[in-house]
């Protein structure tokens, strides 16, 4: 495995891009892109797990999707609904709710914006409530091995029940989003650095596309608690040297093959 050098100083650049940018998370990933900082994250490795050619697409050539697909820019406003309404308190007596569905209103309109108001209602019929919030959008970094770049990454929702941290996760689409455990493998490791070996509990909470929540069969919300063991961490950074390994590969030969997955891929109109 290739080595990677000044893992320290870059650990210092990438956490004065989060110094930076404050609150606003959404830039994080774009600014290390932009100012060519290395770093590792969850992303990158189930991209270039899914198909190489992607990876370079996306993380090489940087090409830009064109047009966006609609699912990344109505999941990104769900986020930042949920983030405004958990900054503001998590009470939606105190104005957070009507903020957020005003978010909605301004963005979009037709069975979008009635998918999306409908996935908030889901949200305030099943939002964290009675915790302390620990942190909204938490971007972070960590050095993981000396071999590697720092991975990074950014926690939907941090919150805590008495001595228990509790880690969640907001997924949103047509359909429930399978999951991942190395997403969640990384984020528990960054809190049990953070605050110690402490109790952490990790939750995708799935939000489901939805115009009539009458007329629905399956639900429309799902609450998925994933437990993890000692050994999770072990197999996680092992899959996570894997990827940097075909990373490097990829940046060497700056080509990389077809996974031949392009019909579920958002590159497959200008691949």
């Amino acid at each position: 495995m290739t080595r990677c050098r000044n893992s320290e100083e870059i650990q210092q650049k990438i956490q004065a891009v989060i110094d930076g940018l404050g609150t606003d998370s959404d830039r994080f990933a774009d600014v290390l892109r932009e100012e060519a900082i290395p770093h590792l994250s969850y992303s990158q490795i189930s991209t270039v797990e899914f198909c190489q050619h992607r990876y370079w697409l996306q993380y090489i050539c940087m090409q830009p999707l064109e047009p966006v697909p609609e699912y990344f820019t109505k999941g990104r406003l769900f986020h930042q609904c949920l983030a405004s309404f958990y900054r503001a308190g998590a009470d939606p007596k105190n104005g957070s709710k009507t903020a957020a569905l005003q978010m909605i209103a301004d963005s979009y309109d037709g069975d979008h914006q009635l998918q999306l108001r409908n996935a908030f209602h889901m949200h305030l019929e099943n939002c964290w409530q009675d915790c302390e919030v620990v942190a909204v959008e938490k971007a972070f970094s960590m050095i993981i091995d000396s071999a590697l770049p720092p991975i990074v990454g950014v926690i939907d929702l941090i919150v805590r029940q008495g001595s228990k941290f509790i880690l969640v996760d907001h997924k949103t689409g047509r359909n429930f989003v399978p999951q991942d455990e190395l997403q969640m493998m990384i984020y528990v490791e960054y809190i049990r650095r953070e605050y110690g070996n402490v109790d952490c509990e990790f939750y995708y909470d799935h939000y489901r596309w939805v115009n009539h929540l009458e007329r629905i069969r399956k639900p429309a919300f799902q609450r998925e608690c994933v437990h993890l063991n000692s050994k999770d961490w072990t197999m996680g950074l092992s899959r996570i040297q894997r990827g940097y390994e075909q990373i490097e590969l990829i940046r060497k030969n700056n080509r990389a093959p077809r996974a031949g997955k392009c019909f579920c891929c958002p590159y497959h109109g200008c691949c």
